[in-house]
């Protein structure tokens, strides 16, 4: 991928070409013009991918710059550079098409998005080597990896990679295709990752493919890499995720009579999937949603017959959320060792 910043101050230039270079590793070609007259040379020249050009410049400004981008080529995705006293401009230079704009001064987060949103606009641009649908095999494959890299599912993640894998190998791509194709690849994975997780994915190597000499070696870089996004999201989570335990604690103490009371409710009232739920609750208190919501219950129920004297045992079964008496007998004394009945004659 070819990129070309234009602007007439040096350090902002080398400062967003740093930031590209943070944004991806694989981005390597990156020219740079301290002005329109200049950028057009090196258009002429190099033809980028994408131009990153300032409003204001000497000798020829970004507006003028844009309209003769325009005349050689309408499809060329240009993002503007602008400061909050400019905006003006940039309402000028939408008209132009340009693909997004970054405001002054400019941040890591906000390039990233703005790169992201270009680079997945249209994948078929970027993948030369690839039909209309192998590109569609891709997009899917890239949509499914992000979904299950953020729900945490390694051995999901690593069927769809060998599943990417085997699809590879049998539209019987060359090594150097296959290479070219797997650059796209990261870059439309990251910059997927990226929106979705609406923070700078992790880092990688400076090429993921530049660290395999054969297929098999390429997608196990990738399972490897993969696996280490997938811990970093559990560990970016894990303060929040606490946080859904609590209040999913708080929840069942305080709706523990209700017989229907369960993981899918408790889900939705947190904002969250049951299967997410479950797995979290497992890892923070070792042990099944479920096993806690019935030992606290049984806890309740012991509590309720040792302290009130007159409460009969069905009724108290029934507020401590078991419809079911026999159910309720045969696990109280599977949990305590001694019949409920037993258990009140033994205390009262």
């Amino acid at each position: 991928m070819r990129i070309l910043v234009v602007d007439d101050e040096v350090v902002i230039r080398k400062g967003i070409i740093k930031l590209l270079e943070q944004f991806s590793k694989s981005i390597t070609d990156i020219e740079e013009a301290k002005n329109g007259e200049e950028a057009l040379l090196k258009i002429e020249a190099r033809k980028p991918d994408i131009v990153i050009t300032d409003i204001q410049m000497p000798v020829m400004n970004g507006l003028q710059l844009i309209e003769s981008i325009r005349v050689r080529d309408p499809e060329m995705d240009v993002i503007i550079l602008s400061g909050y006293a400019e905006f003006e401009y940039v309402q000028q230079a939408l008209r132009h098409q340009v693909a997004d704009y970054l405001l002054k001064p400019i941040t890591q987060e906000r390039l990233n998005e703005v790169m992201s949103k270009v680079l997945l606009k249209d994948p078929a641009r970027w993948t030369s080597q690839m039909d209309v649908d192998s590109i569609r095999v891709m997009k899917d494959t890239v949509a499914s990896l992000v979904k299950n890299v953020l729900a945490e599912n390694r051995n999901e993640m690593e069927r769809i990679v060998d599943d990417w894998s085997a699809y590879c190998r049998t539209y019987g791509f060359s090594w150097l295709e296959l290479k070219q194709i797997m650059g796209h690849f990261q870059l439309s994975f990251r910059s997927e990752l990226l929106l979705n997780l609406k923070q700078e994915a992790g880092e990688t190597a400076p090429s993921l493919n530049q660290a395999a000499t054969t297929a098999d070696e390429l997608f196990a870089v990738w399972k490897s890499y993969l696996a280490s996004e997938i811990a970093r999201v559990s560990e970016r989570r894990a303060p929040r995720n606490k946080r859904i335990v609590e209040d999913v604690l708080a929840k069942i103490e305080k709706g523990y009579g209700d017989a229907g009371l369960n993981l899918q409710g408790l889900a939705e009232g947190c904002g969250v999937s049951a299967p997410y739920l479950s797995k979290i609750f497992r890892e923070v208190m070792k042990k099944p949603i479920t096993q806690h919501i019935s030992e606290y219950r049984l806890e309740q129920a012991r509590s309720r017959l040792k302290n009130e004297a007159s409460a009969k045992i069905n009724i108290v079964a029934e507020q401590c959320g078991f419809n079911d008496y026999p159910y309720f007998s045969k696990i109280f004394k599977k949990y305590f060792g001694i019949s409920p009945l037993e258990y009140k004659e033994k205390n009262s």
